[in-house]
């Protein structure tokens, strides 16, 4: 049962928060991590090279399951609900921290295997914890799903206080095995609560209007089968984002100490180290900013925008990465983090308003495993250009040269991310005389993005009603039509309408009540009376519902 009070909500959202900040992340703290390792004598008996490709290895793996484990994950997910996967992500921390404490130190397989069950984990934690974004509504789910991404920031810095522990207090109390143990009962901690307060089935978001109200709309392509979804512009447009930010999040993570050691002096090059590993867990600090400010979530309803803003904003830090000074490395500590919690904040919010969540775990789970799949190929990558006398680098090419010519290649690759974004935002640019929210969420510029079964199929009724009514676009209000169709009057409906998403646009709803008995006359609904002037369009929407029948498109109402 859904909470009803203000207090259980953000008691139950706040234990969620703290779920995320404990596990859901760690596996990106390697940076702070591996001098642990190191001193504590992992591998000590190797070789350097041998050493150092084990070490690679292990935070390779770690990584990558993070992403990889998604498409599983998703299925497990939206098959067994939130509190089976939530305990098997406990558990899973459990069992990774067991390992990493008690394992044999100079076996690569034992300790890999424990930071790959950490990797894996993280997801498992995180995941479930997004449906309760919902018990906030269209108008804080934004904010809600911003926090829960800052948390997820947070969690990589769990290892950063193992370091700070390990090399500032006693060696008897904070070795590894001690704090891997301790680390351990989080696992247990998050397994319990799972069990006690995570639902079986996600929650749904409050209704509107009290209880003569409607649930808020569906999400455009919720109504569509998982393959039909998985076919759609909309998903591979979030996957080719998700695919390319990783790679470059996932190559900054594993080469950053190695790149200011071949670009400074090495007391330099340890000071910056210790100063990323700090800043990176604390880039919470201007996302909360922006959380509070209302512009996390502002950016966060323009899908569009959203994509352009933060690859844009990555390119950024990218570039920093050419210029050998230390201020120009400061910028990128503090630039880096913010990247990382938008990517995934937009990435999770557009998935879920896009494609709803019946199969949002399989969606996010299919493109991040693309993610991870891509990702396995880094280490390779990283070893050409550790190594060099390979092509593309030439045996003369100094090591700094090369990872110079890797950040420019890596740094110019999301180029191609900006193209659609820049051409749908201008295709939905409001003319001058326009007076309509510009923050429209899916607007007929982004039509090409949905699937062909999912476009508007009465396209041949043609109803005057000026852009200027609501954000929400014609065809979006008529998809989601099936879900208020029965409730209340025509200026009942509209005021739903007009207030999905940022609010009612301070038009009168009556002034649209025409076009409302048009939408209530889909399908089976084609006989309601909504005055002579409507009577032809309600006849053409009614042939349209049953040739749409016949041609194996269903409805909402339908559907269920």
């Amino acid at each position: 049962m859904a909470p009803t009070t203000n207090a259980q909500r953000a008691a139950l959202f706040s234990l969620a928060s703290l779920h995320v900040v404990l596990c859901s992340g760690t596996a990106y703290g390697w940076t702070a991590l591996r001098p642990v390792l190191l001193d504590a004598g992992l591998f000590a008996g190797a070789t350097e090279i041998g050493r150092a490709r084990a070490m690679s290895w292990i935070s390779t793996l770690g990584i990558a399951a993070n992403a990889l484990c998604k498409m599983p994950l998703g299925f497990v997910l939206d098959h067994a609900g939130p509190r089976f996967t939530a305990v098997l992500g406990g558990v899973m921390v459990l069992a990774g921290s067991a390992l990493m404490a008690l394992g044999d130190r100079e076996s690569l397989p034992q300790m890999a295997a424990g930071y790959f069950l950490l990797g894996v984990a993280g997801p498992f934690v995180q995941m479930p914890t997004f449906q309760f974004t919902e018990l906030y509504g269209a108008a804080g789910k934004g904010t809600a799903m911003s926090q829960l991404v800052t948390c997820f920031e947070l969690s990589t810095g769990v290892f950063e206080l193992m370091s700070v522990a390990y090399f500032s207090g006693s060696k008897e109390i904070f070795n590894l095995r001690a704090m891997f143990l301790a680390y351990s009962a989080c696992g247990l901690f998050v397994a319990i609560t799972a069990v006690l307060f995570w639902p079986d089935r996600p929650h749904r978001a409050p209704q509107v209007g009290g209880s003569g109200g409607a649930a808020p709309p569906a999400a455009p392509l919720a109504h569509l089968g998982i393959r039909a979804q998985l076919r759609s512009g909309a998903f591979w447009m979030a996957a080719s984002f998700m695919c390319v930010h990783i790679f470059r999040q996932g190559f900054v993570l594993a080469t950053l100490g190695p790149q200011m050691e071949a670009f400074f002096p090495a007391k330099t090059a340890k000071t910056l180290s210790d100063a990323f590993s700090t800043v990176l867990p604390m880039g919470f600090i201007p996302m909360a900013i922006l959380t509070a400010v209302g512009a996390a979530g502002a950016i966060l309803k323009r899908p569009m925008f959203a994509f352009f803003f933060v690859t844009s904003l990555s390119m950024v830090y990218g570039g920093l990465l050419l210029v050998p000074n230390t201020y120009a490395f400061c910028a990128l500590f503090v630039i880096f983090p913010l990247v990382r919690q938008l990517v995934f904040s937009t990435f999770f919010s557009y998935c879920a308003s896009v494609f709803g969540y019946g199969a949002f775990g399989r969606i996010s789970g299919v493109a991040s495993t693309l993610a991870g799949a891509i990702q396995l190929s880094m280490s390779p990558f990283i070893g050409v250009v550790e190594e060099g006398g390979r092509w593309p680098f030439p045996e003369t090419m100094d090591l700094a040269s090369r990872w110079r010519a890797a950040d420019v290649f890596l740094g110019c690759v999301p180029v191609f991310l900006l193209v659609a974004p820049a051409y749908y935002m201008s295709r939905s640019a409001p003319s001058r005389d326009d007076n309509f929210d510009e923050a429209e969420k899916y607007s007929e510029a982004e039509e090409p993005l949905l699937s062909g079964d999912d476009r508007d199929p009465e396209a041949g009724v043609n109803v005057a009603v000026p852009r200027s009514a609501s954000h929400v676009s014609i065809n979006r209000m008529h998809r989601i039509g099936s879900h208020v169709s029965s409730v209340g009057s025509a200026r009942d409906k509209w005021e739903v309408y007009a207030s999905v998403g940022s609010g009612a646009m301070g038009v009168s709803p009556a002034s649209f009540a025409p076009v409302g008995s048009w939408m209530a006359g889909r399908g089976d609904r084609a006989g309601v009376d909504a005055g002579s002037g409507m009577r032809t369009a309600l006849a053409g929407s009614a042939e349209n519902g049953r040739q749409r029948r016949h041609s194996g498109f269903r409805s909402d109402s339908e559907e269920e």
